[in-house]
């Protein structure tokens, strides 16, 4: 069983070392390393190169096209049984791919799902990690939809670098990453898994995700953020709805989902990049928000609201636009000045 491991590369030198010693230290020996420079402007492309490894395929693109399309060239050119999309400023357990081997030669399964450890990392030094696991572990066949809406809810679903995808599956259906300014990942894991019978979850946090304050695309200003979210949670509800009807699971995870994205949005458009007066920002609610599909079933379902959103339900439900524009601006000195207490309450 061969293993193709893409990294779509953009200005990424300063990590490749590690990863590359990390690679090459793998117990488990079948795998390509897929490595697609996407023009990077720092010698990320010469690092690339220098790697003796023979596994090393090296891809370079002509023109900067992105991560998502970066990716597609590495599935292109990929041989192995299965594909994961490493992002090549993450790092993972050393004996991972030795334990997906041993996964795929029992359980053959379409797509392996590896907990997470995410590692808080400011000005280089690591202030906080937390784990980020499923309560499901091992080979599913059956309540498929019941361990989705668990992966969704703990975050895990909407990643493509924690999981191992059958390539056939991939190449039957010609599935590939469609650039988006935001959740790319999520858009390709709705069209893989619509087309899976089975699936495994590793419960272990063997993928570590390194949060880091360097001005990361996460931590722009992107106009389209909450109407990209809306459109998750709508192929979300649409994943399950094709596998059975959506319960109260489903459900309680769509209106918890709608505030916490709704509360972002609100957060978002405080940045001074977004370049929103308070007038501005108050009508971005009432023109936006209320008019949204997901505010009727979360307006409906107050039953179903966390007790920790339950404020900001109240806000929403009663339109009162000034008070979370307030609440934005809070949300936002708190994240800047307080980031790990700010991790630590997001939960």
């Amino acid at each position: 069983m061969k293993i193709s491991l893409i990294f779509a590369c953009y200005n990424v030198s300063k990590y490749l070392d590690d990863l590359y010693e990390l690679l090459i230290s793998q117990p488990y020996k079948n795998v390509e390393f897929i490595f697609v420079d996407d023009c990077s402007t720092d010698n990320t492309k010469t690092k690339i190169l220098s790697f003796k490894d023979r596994r090393v395929k090296a891809v370079l693109n002509k023109e900067n096209i992105g991560a998502a399309c970066s990716r597609n060239n590495g599935i292109d050119i990929a041989t192995g049984d299965y594909i994961s999309f490493v992002d090549p400023d993450d790092m993972f357990e050393k004996n991972l791919l030795e334990r997906i081997s041993k996964i795929v030669n029992k359980y053959n399964p379409d797509v392996i799902d590896v907990g997470m450890q995410e590692i808080y990392e400011i000005d280089n030094v690591v202030n906080y990690r937390k784990n980020i696991i499923s309560k499901y572990s091992g080979f599913f066949d059956k309540n498929i939809n019941d361990v989705l809406i668990d992966l969704e809810c703990k975050f895990l679903f909407g990643s493509s670098s924690n999981k191992f995808y059958k390539k056939e599956i991939i190449d039957k259906h010609h599935i590939r990453n469609e650039h988006q300014a935001l959740k790319e990942d999520f858009e390709f894991n709705i069209k893989f898994f619509r087309e899976i019978s089975n699936l495994y979850v590793l419960n272990e946090p063997f993928y570590f995700y390194m949060k880091r304050n360097n001005g990361s695309l996460t931590a722009k200003f992107v106009p389209d953020y909450f109407s990209i979210h809306m459109k998750t949670l709508s192929s979300f509800a649409t994943l399950l709805k094709t596998r059975g009807n959506l319960g109260e699971e489903a459900l309680k995870l769509l209106v918890n989902r709608f505030i916490r994205y709704t509360l972002s949005a609100i957060e978002r458009n405080t940045s001074p990049n977004a370049n929103l007066t308070f007038k501005e920002q108050r009508s971005w609610i009432i023109n936006s928000v209320y008019n949204q599909e997901q505010f009727e079933l979360m307006k409906n379902n107050s039953d179903l609201v966390s007790k920790k959103q339950k404020p900001i339900y109240f806000l929403l439900k009663y339109r009162m636009s000034s008070l979370l524009v307030l609440l934005g601006n809070f949300v936002k000195l708190v994240k800047s000045r307080l980031p790990i207490l700010f991790t630590k309450l997001k939960g």
